[in-house]
C-alpha cells in the first residue's frame, strides 16, 4: 500500500464466536462474522480485505472452530488452507491467542503480529491500516504490546475500558476495567483518560512469548507441540491433543490484566464491536441506506425507533417504538431495544428445549 512502510508483521484473526446476541440471524453454522452485517461483504471477509494490502496473503491466520472452517474456506479461498485453523473445542481467546501468536511467529520469524476479532465494523480502513502499520513498526523494536483505545461517546456499560495517560496520542497504559455498571462509566467518561477497549493488540511477539509462558504456564505448555507441528501431517492430531488438555480462559483477564506495561494508541478511525441489533440499528443509515435497517417494504403508523433486519417482506409498524424485530425466514424474533442482550435467555432455552435446528 503506498506511503507506509510496511514490516514483516502478521495478522491473527480470531473468528471463533456464535454471535448470540444477532439471533436469529447468526446460527452456530453462520455466526456474526460470516453474515454480510456490514456492508455486502461477511465481517470476516471485511476484516480480511482490510489488512491483506499491508501483509499479504500468506500472512494472514484465521483461527475458527472446527464447524465453521469449511465455510471460512468458502469465504476466503484464497487463503492456504493450512492458515484456516478450526478449533476442536471452544476454549475463548487465551489458547486461540497462544495458537495464533506462536504460529505467526513461526512465519515472521519472530515479527510483530497483530490479534484481529473478526467481527468488527471500521468504515474507513486506510485510517485503520496506518495506524495498524505504525503499531507493527513500535513493537518490531520494543518489547510491548499495543492496544487501540477508542474514544467513548457515551457511558457504555456492554465495553471494558481501559485507563490511560490524560490527553495524548500515545500513552503507557494503567489498566484494564471490565464491562462497569452505569454510574462507574459515567464517572470514567467525565475524567477523560479512559478509552474503549477495541479488543485489538498488536504483539512484539518474543515478549507475547515470555508473557504468556509467565503468566498462561498451562496453556502456553499444552498449545506448544501444536504450534511446533504446524504446517506437518501431524498438526491436526497435534491440536486435538492440545485442545484436550488445555484450560479455557480469556485472554483479557488471564494475560492483558496481568501486563506490568503495555501501550495505548487512541483510534483515529471509526470502530463498532457490532455486538447486538441495537448497536447494528445505531449504524443501519450507513450499512443499509434506511434508519430503518433492512427491510422489503415498511408501512410506520404512529411508530417510531424501530430497528427491522426482513429483507423480503412487507413489515406494517402500527403504535410501536423502540422494537427489534428480525425475520430469518425459519424464526421471528420481536424485542425492546433495551432487551437485546437478554437474547442470551432465549439461547438458553432453545437449548433446553433441544431445538437444534435453530442454534
Amino acid at each position: 500500500m503506498s506511503g507506509l512502510d510496511v514490516t514483516n508483521g502478521c495478522c491473527v484473526i480470531m473468528a471463533g464466536g456464535r454471535g448470540t446476541r444477532f439471533w436469529p440471524m447468526s446460527r452456530r453454522a453462520t455466526p456474526k462474522h460470516l453474515l454480510p452485517l456490514g456492508k455486502e461483504a461477511s465481517l470476516l471477509r471485511e476484516t480480511f480485505d482490510r489488512v491483506v494490502p499491508l501483509v499479504g496473503v500468506d500472512k494472514i491466520i484465521i483461527i475458527t472452530n472446527a464447524d465453521q472452517r469449511a465455510a471460512t474456506m468458502e469465504q476466503i479461498p484464497e487463503l492456504p488452507a493450512e492458515n484456516i485453523i478450526g478449533e476442536p473445542v471452544g476454549l475463548n481467546t487465551a489458547a486461540c491467542s497462544v495458537l495464533g501468536a506462536g504460529i505467526a511467529s513461526k512465519i515472521t520469524g519472530g515479527g510483530p503480529f497483530a490479534l484481529l476479532p473478526a467481527d468488527h465494523y471500521i468504515p474507513d480502513p486506510d485510517n485503520f491500516i496506518s495506524q495498524l502499520n505504525n503499531a507493527f513498526i513500535t513493537t518490531s523494536k520494543i518489547k510491548t504490546v499495543i492496544t487501540f483505545g477508542i474514544e467513548p461517546t457515551f457511558p457504555a456499560t456492554g465495553y471494558g475500558y481501559i485507563e490511560a495517560g490524560v490527553d495524548q496520542e500515545l500513552t503507557v497504559g494503567k489498566r484494564f476495567v471490565e464491562k462497569p455498571d452505569m454510574q462507574t462509566a459515567s464517572d470514567m467518561l467525565k475524567k477523560g483518560n479512559y478509552f474503549w477497549n477495541s479488543g485489538i493488540f498488536i504483539w512484539n511477539s518474543s515478549w507475547f512469548s515470555s508473557e504468556a509462558e509467565r503468566c498462561l504456564p498451562e496453556i502456553f505448555n499444552s498449545i506448544a507441540p501444536a504450534v511446533e507441528a504446524w504446517g506437518t501431517d501431524l498438526f491436526n492430531s497435534g491440536l486435538e491433543l492440545a485442545y484436550t488438555n488445555c484450560p479455557a480462559a480469556p485472554i483479557d483477564t488471564a494475560l492483558m490484566e496481568n501486563l506490568e506495561t503495555f501501550t495505548v494508541h487512541k483510534a483515529k478511525f471509526r470502530w463498532s464491536d457490532l455486538g447486538s441489533w441495537d448497536a447494528w440499528g445505531e449504524l443501519a443509515p450507513e450499512i443499509s441506506g434506511s434508519h430503518n435497517g433492512l427491510v422489503g417494504d415498511l408501512i410506520s403508523v404512529e411508530s417510531s425507533g424501530s430497528i427491522i433486519h426482513a429483507q423480503d417482506k412487507m413489515v406494517a409498524l402500527v403504535g410501536v417504538e423502540n422494537l427489534v424485530i428480525v425475520d430469518s425466514g425459519d424464526a421471528l424474533l420481536v424485542c425492546n431495544k433495551d432487551d437485546t442482550q437478554s437474547l442470551r435467555e432465549v439461547i438458553k432455552e432453545l437449548e433446553s428445549r433441544g431445538c437444534k435446528n435453530l442454534l
